[in-house]
């Protein structure tokens, strides 16, 4: 508690002044009583008491009179929230990510948590420097405001279809507040309160006081598509048919949902599947050329993972050529899809993919040409063939590997690899360090690792040894596939299997450059655009100029995201909400508390919000109640002293 007028008590002095005239009063001078009235002195001892005590009533109630007008001239406050405050540095988190765009009762969930951003601008103050930071937007830079531009910014945000990864956005909102040499530090945050949203613990200090609000949601059921496969993930030829694997995660038990194929805005295909299910939709044939496009659901409150785009470009048979001594298998598979017009057979000079067998031929190739890196049986070849990767600028190095086969563990190639034998292969390992490709340590006969992450660089299919098996990424010579195991029935069951011909068209087929075409890029993720481009057309048509050299981050709005050099489209980058924004459970508040630690409160009532911010502030004066006592104070002490002076005048008195 305090006092803004603290001066003003020094008035309390005053209160000696009833206490002087009660003394004063009591004084009485001496008396000489006769005989004949001391009759009359038992009555004036029966009312003495009662005379006594309306005296010391009266002493009291003028005493707190006196004292309730000096506190409230002081101005007497109570701490908490509801009046004026320190300055205070302050970082409003808003979770504006896919889940924030569901509609509940005519309203969007986004709507509800700016309105409250709003109650706690209203309860700052112009002393306070604030802070926006949006969840579902990390690429945004964060910068120290005042009240208008932080108003602003809040009516400013805008739905973002990426995750909104609110432990990393408190840690970063409390990073920012500890630049500040205010008194006072705070940070709210505004959310759904999805639990995929909490996945990591929030670090910063956990000193500085976190204030969530919750926005109150029911249970919905949400369906939405989880991606969608083109030519079991190749490109489709030009002048024949393909299908699109459109898979749609969610829905309950039972439910069916519609579902639609758009190629250049114009339906191609429609169907109805159940939830949970992966449906084929015929498509094509297509010309040469890029092909966009999407797939859509019916809509539900949750619109924004309704729709998957996706773009390819339409492939001619690929010139491929083998270079090095060929086995008699893999010669075979290349025949059959020369016979079926998926490639072409010829030299070196004109392929777009080299199979370099032992590494032959890799230090001539072009840089436009993929390489196709197969080691030879003969482990003596092994310096022959890392020379060559060095020479080619491939960063791995061939090991011998164990005595014993191994099976695939992990494959994130669209191909069943389950039953595959791996009866021998090389560990192949960084050639910077004794490190597998895996980035844990290996002796130099090679030790063991976890898998990487997949992408344009990483391991593709992983084995129960946890050596990589199929390798990609891009040298400064081109890009590459290296594959651990040579190409013959005594090393794998591969030549013999089912799988031979299609991993062999993939490996031929992938194209790097638009890889993230098939794949896409997930919302709120950065791209890069090729080194030629000058700018990148959004899906709202907007421009925004780019330096090929650096990432392109603002990928908010799911779409196509074209990149130009002047008016030409270099490439088509689809751009798709994450999975787990699907996901709506909510995280429960120990959930919340052991992520972020410091978490003082959570509300769920808007109403309640202004009662939890800012509470190590000065709280509201409690003037009127404080004035209601000290007039019922003032009208009792009438009472009392009229009653008083009624009985003086009495003549029994």
């Amino acid at each position: 508690m305090g006092f803004l007028n603290p001066l003003f008590l020094l008035a309390g002095v005053a209160v000696l002044v009833p206490v002087i005239l009660h003394l004063f009063y009591r004084q009485e001078s001496k008396t000489f009583t006769f005989p004949a009235i001391r009759y009359l002195l038992r009555t004036e001892k029966d009312h003495a008491r009662q005379i006594r005590t309306q005296q010391l009533l009266l002493l009291l109630l003028r005493v707190a009179a006196i004292l309730l007008l000096v506190v409230l001239g002081a101005r007497f406050h109570m701490p908490g929230p509801g009046g004026s405050h320190d300055p205070t540095a302050l970082a409003l988190v808003l979770d504006n990510s896919l889940s924030a765009t569901i509609i509940e009762d005519g309203r969007r969930r986004l709507d509800t948590l700016k309105a409250v951003a709003r109650i706690s601008l209203e309860a700052a103050s112009y002393d306070d420097v604030i802070w926006v930071v949006r969840a579902g937007s990390p690429w945004e830079v964060a910068v120290p405001v005042g009240l208008t531009q932080a108003a602003q910014a809040i009516d400013e945000t805008g739905p973002s279809h990426g995750r909104g990864d609110l432990s990393h956005a408190i840690a970063r909102a409390r990073a920012l507040v500890a630049q500040s040499d205010l008194p006072r530090r705070e940070v709210h945050v505004f959310t759904d309160l999805q639990a995929t949203a909490f996945s990591g613990s929030a670090g910063g200090d956990p000193d500085v006081p976190v204030i969530v609000f919750a926005a109150p949601s029911g249970e919905l059921v949400n369906r939405g598509i989880d991606g969608v496969s083109i030519g079991g993930g190749l490109p489709p030829l030009q002048g024949r048919r393909a299908e699109a694997a459109v898979s749609i995660a969610g829905g309950s038990a039972g439910d069916t949902v519609g579902v639609r194929l758009y190629v250049g805005d114009q339906v191609r295909a429609a169907a109805t599947a159940p939830a949970g299910a992966t449906i084929r939709l015929p498509m094509g044939p297509f010309p040469s050329g890029r092909v966009d496009g999407y797939a859509e659901i019916d809509p539900d409150p949750l619109t924004g993972d309704d729709r998957h785009f996706f773009s390819f470009m339409v492939r001619d048979p690929t010139p491929v050529a083998a270079v090095g001594p060929t086995p008699f298998f893999l010669a075979e598979a290349l025949a059959v899809l020369e016979e079926s017009e998926r490639i072409s057979l010829g030299g070196a000079g004109r392929a777009a993919t080299l199979i370099n067998l032992g590494g032959e031929g890799l230090q001539e190739r072009a840089t436009a040409q993929s390489a196709l890196v197969v080691p030879l049986a003969d482990p003596a070849r092994l310096p022959a063939l890392n020379l060559r990767l060095a020479e080619a600028g491939i960063p791995y190095r061939y090991r011998p590997g164990p005595e014993e086969g191994a099976r695939v563990a992990q494959s994130d190639l669209p191909l069943d690899l389950e039953g595959l034998d791996i009866r021998r292969f090389y560990r192949m390992v960084s050639a910077d360090s004794a490190e597998d490709p895996t980035g844990t340590a290996a002796s130099a006969a090679g030790g063991a690792g976890a898998s990487p992450g997949t992408g344009s660089d990483g391991s593709l299919v992983t084995l129960s040894t946890g050596d990589p098996w199929l390798l990609t990424g891009t040298a400064s010579t081109g890009p590459y596939i290296l594959l651990a195991s040579p190409m013959d029935e005594q090393s794998t069951s591969l030549p013999v299997s089912a799988a031979m011909i299609p991993l062999l068209e993939w490996v031929i087929e992938r194209r790097f450059g638009d890889a993230a075409g098939l794949s896409g890029v997930t919302a709120g993720t950065s791209f890069r655009p090729s080194p030629l481009a000058n700018a990148v057309r959004g899906p709202d048509g907007s421009v925004l100029q780019v330096d090929g050299d650096q990432p392109f981050l603002e990928t908010a709005a799911a779409g196509i995201y074209h990149v130009l050099a002047g008016d030409s489209v270099l490439q088509a980058i689809p751009v798709n909400p994450p999975a787990a924004e699907g996901q709506l459970a909510p995280a429960s508040p120990r959930e919340v508390r052991r992520t972020v630690r410091g978490v003082r409160d959570i509300v769920d009532d808007a109403t309640a919000w202004s009662r939890h911010i800012f509470r190590a502030g000065r709280g509201p004066e409690p003037w009127r109640p404080l004035a209601a006592i000290l007039l019922a104070l003032l009208v009792l002490e009438t009472i009392v002293a009229a009653s008083r002076a009624l009985r003086t005048r009495q003549p029994g008195a």
